[in-house]
């Protein structure tokens, strides 16, 4: 099973929950962190394939009962990233 690593769109907001999107398939998540941190099977199953699978432990711990963390650990600073990768990727294109 692959999960979903969700990061935090730029909204510029200071209200609690807010919109998260999977970095692998795009998958919207209105919540906050906490409830992002414990998502129940059927909301942490992602289809792309470049999604990581799912630790042994954390499976063995929802087998039990337990939830899936699907925040993922640079989720403050992705979408950051990715814009300046994408400018980076733009300038060096030949003008047309």
């Amino acid at each position: 099973m692959k999960k979903h690593q969700f990061v935090k769109t730029d909204c510029n907001c200071a209200q609690r929950a807010t919109y998260f999107t999977c970095k692998f398939c795009g998958t919207v998540e209105y919540c906050s962190q906490r409830e992002i941190r414990a998502l129940d099977a059927l909301r942490a199953v992602c289809t792309s394939l470049e999604a990581p699978d799912v630790p042994p432990v954390e499976k063995f711990r929802t087998a039990m009962g337990g939830t899936f963390d699907c925040l993922a650990p640079d989720f403050e600073t992705w979408e950051a990233e990715k814009k300046a990768r994408e400018g980076a990727a733009d300038a060096s294109k030949p003008p047309s």
